[in-house]
């Protein structure tokens, strides 16, 4: 039952995001009870009412055997004793046999690459999962090539100069919906995507892995600058081995130059163990739904409006106080599901696209040598109306404020891991202006 349970979730799972249950999924079990909207509420009604019942015949046939093993040891101990040694010992064994296919590298033969899609028709389901969880065992201690480290020339500490300000915008589900090919549905324009586009330093196609969900693995790339090729099997949820990687972090590598670096979520900062993860990658300010307390929400989740609001005021107090400052910003308006459909989608699309406009206006006054970069995390997932099919990219910009910006207009199509490297480049210029 439990076996069928977990094939059925993957062929939803595949249906809904185009691909199929991972093994690092164990790590959001956590997550589903904490916040069960992002994950129940994305099925379909008939799927939520299969799999909620699932769940309930699981549950209530472990009670069940679970008291019947102790009737049956009050009455007759000796025997359910050596069943329970019977049920141990196989399970002990399958643990060890298991652990050695993976120190004798037969994980490695018959799954060499971490495509899921292919290993599944050839191994199983079950074989692949585990094949891929010894790979990523065997992987997760392996240690990537460290960036460069910030090096700042001098009359960087002179006191009169205007400090740097550079803001990062992650998008919750922010895409360009005329690339969705929607049918019955005008697809809105983004008039602040549009004009920002025309004057930023270089914007494009952001392409990542994951489709409508899977945040992280976007947020990674972009805060840490490892490709997905580089990560192997660590790619499916690259948080879960980021421990030997903070020194790449983009707050790390700029730690010399930026005083103040700030991480702003308006959500809960347990999800993907960002409490812990932000200030070990090297924010020394962390904010999360604590900090937006009566703050203005729409739909269920806090506004862009209001993320928008907080970033500028955070620009005008590095501004007032003349003080270097890293903004790292994750949306939360437009997660999914939403009830509405399409139309709904859309609605909080917008509000991600003022948001644009507000940050960009805001950097644009202040004066002061500085970069924006914005993107959307990955696509959504609308049944019928946004599918995984296809390309799965979404637009980003990196634009460059102040006297002497660099101005080149370029178009370039990168992954996260690239834009990491395309926003440290240009914080290093930001740094170069203040000192021109």
């Amino acid at each position: 039952m439990i076996v069928g349970l977990l094939v059925l979730g993957s062929n939803l799972k595949r249906g809904l995001l185009g691909e199929p249950l991972l093994f690092s999924d164990a790590a959001v079990i956590k997550a589903c009870f904490q916040h069960p909207r992002f994950y129940v509420s994305a099925l379909t009604f008939p799927a939520r009412i299969f799999v909620l019942l699932s769940i309930f015949l699981v549950t209530a046939s472990i009670i069940v055997l679970f008291f019947i093993d102790i009737f049956y040891f009050i009455n007759n101990k000796y025997s359910t004793f050596i069943l329970r040694f019977i049920g141990i010992s196989i399970a002990l064994v399958s643990w060890l046999l298991l652990k050695l296919l993976g120190h004798i590298g037969l994980s490695h033969r018959l799954m060499p690459v971490p495509d899921c899609d292919r290993a599944i028709p050839v191994h199983g389901f079950l074989a692949t999962t585990a094949m891929s969880w010894l790979q990523w065992e065997h992987q997760r201690r392996n240690i990537l090539p460290s960036h460069p480290p910030l090096e700042l020339k001098r009359g960087y500490d002179a006191p009169r100069i205007k400090r740097p300000i550079v803001v990062v915008v992650q998008c919750e589900s922010f895409a360009d919906p005329e690339n969705f090919g929607i049918i019955g549905t005008a697809a809105p324009r983004l008039p602040n995507l549009e004009r920002t586009c025309r004057t930023a330093q270089q914007h494009g196609r952001l392409y990542m892995s994951g489709f409508g969900a899977y945040t992280m693995r976007t947020e990674y790339g972009v805060l840490f600058g490892h490709d997905e090729d580089a990560l192997g099997f660590r790619r499916f949820d690259p948080y879960l081995s980021v421990q030997s990687q903070y020194r790449d972090a983009l707050p790390s590598r700029l730690s010399r130059a930026f005083d103040r670096r700030i991480f702003v979520h308006p959500h809960d900062l347990r999800f993907y163990g960002r409490d812990r993860l932000m200030p070990a990658a090297g924010f020394n300010e962390v904010l999360g739904d604590d900090a937006f307390t009566g703050a203005q929400i729409c739909g269920p989740h806090i506004s862009d409006h209001e993320l928008g609001q907080r970033l500028t005021h955070l620009i005008g107090e590095a501004v007032q106080r003349n003080e270097s400052t890293f903004i790292f910003a994750v949306s939360i308006e437009n997660h999914g599901p939403w009830p509405e459909g399409i139309s709904g989608y859309l609605e909080h699309l917008m509000h991600g696209d003022a948001m644009l406009g507000t940050i960009h206006g805001c950097l644009e006054q202040s004066g002061h040598p500085a970069v924006l970069a914005f993107y959307g995390d990955h696509r959504p997932a609308i049944p019928d109306a946004v599918t995984p099919n296809g390309e799965r990219h979404t637009p980003y910009l990196v634009c460059e404020f102040g006297s002497h910006a660099l101005l080149s207009n370029a178009e370039r199509d990168m992954t996260p891991a690239a834009l990491h490297h395309a926003i440290f480049e240009a914080a290093l210029r930001a740094i170069d202006r203040t000192i021109s």
